[in-house]
C-alpha cells in the first residue's frame, strides 16, 4: 500500500499542533522559572522566628555579661572585707597595744585604696549602663524589624485576598 500525501489542511493542523506544544512547553518553563524566583524572594525575607531569635541572642549575651560582672564585683568586695578582717586579726594578736596605731595606718591606706576602687567601680558602672542601653537598642530594633515583617506579611496577604489599599 502506498502512503497517501497529506492535504494542505492536514499539514496546517500538524504545524498548529507542533506550535501549540512548543508554546505550552515554553509557558511551563517560564512558569517554573517564575515560581523558583518567587520562592527565592520569599526565602530571602527573614522569618519572624529568625528575627526574634537574633534579638534574643543579643539581649541574652548582654544580660549574661552584666550578671557576670556583678558576680565578680560581689566576690571582690567579699575578698576585700575578709582581707581587712584578717589584717586586723594579725595586727591585734601580734602587736597588742601597738596594734591600734597599725590598725589606724591600715584604715588610712584602706581609705586611699577605696577612693581608687570607687573610680574603677564608677567606670564599670558606666560600662554596664552602656551595655544595658545597647541591649535596649537591640530589643527596640528587633521589635521594629518584627513589626515591619508582620506589616509586610499582612499587607501581602490582604493584597492576595483582593483588599487593595484605599486611596487617600
Amino acid at each position: 500500500m502506498a502512503t497517501r500525501a497529506k492535504t494542505p489542511v492536514e499539514n496546517t493542523a500538524a504545524e498548529v499542533t507542533t506550535t501549540v506544544k512548543a508554546v505550552k512547553s515554553r509557558a511551563k518553563a517560564t512558569a517554573t522559572a517564575t515560581a523558583t524566583r518567587a520562592k527565592k524572594a520569599v526565602a530571602a525575607k527573614p522569618t519572624l522566628k529568625q528575627v526574634a531569635t537574633k534579638s534574643t541572642r543579643k539581649v541574652s549575651s548582654v544580660v549574661h555579661m552584666t550578671r557576670d560582672a556583678s558576680f565578680r564585683l560581689i566576690d571582690t568586695q567579699r575578698s576585700i572585707w575578709l582581707a581587712g578582717l584578717g589584717a586586723l586579726a594579725k595586727v591585734t594578736t601580734s602587736t597588742g597595744e601597738r596594734g591600734e596605731k597599725a590598725f589606724e595606718a591600715l584604715v588610712k591606706a584602706g581609705e586611699k585604696f577605696e577612693s581608687q576602687a570607687r573610680g574603677a567601680i564608677d567606670s564599670n558602672t558606666d560600662l554596664i549602663k552602656d551595655r544595658i542601653n545597647s541591649a535596649t537598642e537591640a530589643v527596640d530594633q528587633g521589635i521594629g524589624t518584627v513589626s515591619n515583617v508582620v506589616d509586610v506579611r499582612i499587607k501581602d496577604a490582604l493584597t492576595r485576598l483582593g483588599y487593595r489599599k484605599k486611596a487617600a
